[in-house]
């Protein structure tokens, strides 16, 4: 099927977001696999792409934008001129974006497997809460990018690659994934990474080449070991084939200016105390409503029994048909049988409500 090539301005008349997305979508379910967008700043284009017909098994993989028609290779291609924010947002496996020029904020938003190429600059926020795929950037991008990115480890993690520059506040919260920072043509720049990167990161790496000043506290700059040198040798060829810059292959690939990112263990500074301890040596004087009711200093579990239950079961004879299936489930072994008789346990049910739960016929009530 021939390329589906969509102009949104005619005479002088420019196309609504949702209008490109319903014609997108229309395009779709027709069979349609590869688009040429000349956008005027509509936002989400390449996004979450799906048939609004019944959802069916597409490739073998009923997980990766049900009810999709694809080409041979399994592939949705977008390819795109001057979009506007969310680009590829909430993206999907099997979707390939290539932006010919710069994108504003939020390019691959929650991207969830999607391959996003954008062959200029990024704005604020690229790659935000990406949790899979691959971000390919051929300029620099701005402030708190790479912010909440993370992995779910059923899945191959997320990527991020930059061949220049972020703004600051970048990688904020970063959960999991690969970044990696190029610093291309940034030798005028005091931090490729703006500053106060990293802030509350606890999880994934940043790979860097340049200066980096003003990291957050719980993060430390290391060398590269063989294992991250490998990474940036199979992945910087692809990463510089998809932006069209191939010839900084062996500049790039020359690991003397390369560091990585990773976050610190948080240390417990003070030594743990038990909570009676705590409470008398440093909680408020006689609790923190004292002045209204005696407190005792007793300490309550984390799953409470007898009086202190949120909740106790109460069980109805009548309705009761013996199939001992609260019995069988109850994780406390709470419940007793004595004859035709159930009991529930004070000092041994927490109140979690699975006896009620299982029973078929509502025996068990929570009260």
């Amino acid at each position: 099927m021939t390329i589906c090539k969509i102009k949104t301005i005619k005479n002088n008349n420019r196309m609504s977001t949702q209008e490109l997305l319903q014609t997108i979508y229309k395009k779709i379910e027709e069979g349609h696999t590869e688009f040429e967008i000349e956008a005027c700043g509509q936002h989400d284009i390449g996004g979450a792409v799906w048939s609004r017909g019944e959802c069916k098994e597409v490739n073998g993989d009923s997980s990766s934008g049900a009810g999709i028609n694809r080409d041979e290779d399994g592939q949705l291609y977008f390819h795109i001129t001057n979009p506007g924010q969310r680009v590829g947002a909430m993206a999907m496996d099997g979707v390939k974006i290539v932006v010919e020029g710069s994108a504003p904020a939020d390019i691959g938003w929650l991207n969830s497997g999607a391959e996003i190429v954008i062959k200029g600059d990024g704005g604020d926020t690229a790659a935000h809460c990406a949790a899979g795929g691959k971000i390919y950037v051929g300029g620099r991008v701005g402030t708190r990018s790479g912010a909440l990115m993370k992995h779910d480890p059923r899945f191959e993690p997320p990527q991020f690659w930059v061949l220049k520059n972020t703004g600051s506040f970048s990688f904020e919260f970063m959960g999991g994934g690969i970044a990696v920072i190029c610093g291309y043509d940034c030798d005028n720049l005091s931090s490729v990474l703006g500053n106060r990167s990293c802030v509350g990161m606890v999880g994934g790496v940043v790979y860097v080449r340049g200066k980096v000043e003003g990291l957050a506290e719980c993060v430390e700059q290391v060398s590269l070991d063989k294992l991250d040198k490998d990474f940036l040798k199979s992945g910087m060829p692809e990463f510089l084939k998809e932006i069209e810059r191939p010839e900084l292959e062996e500049e790039l690939l020359d690991f003397s200016g390369w560091t990585k990112i990773i976050p610190l263990p948080k240390e417990l500074k003070e030594k743990k105390q038990p909570v009676k301890e705590f409470i008398k040596n440093e909680w408020f004087k006689d609790g923190l409503f004292g002045d209204l009711v005696e407190d005792n200093g007793e300490v309550f579990g984390l799953a409470e029994t007898g009086r202190a239950r949120l909740r106790k079961p109460e069980w109805d004879k009548d309705l009761c048909v013996s199939c001992d299936l609260c019995l069988k489930n109850c994780p406390q072994n709470a419940i007793n049988k004595d004859f035709t008789k159930y009991v529930s346990e004070p000092e041994k049910c927490i109140g979690c409500g699975i006896c009620a739960a299982v029973c078929p016929r509502n025996a068990w009530k929570m009260y």
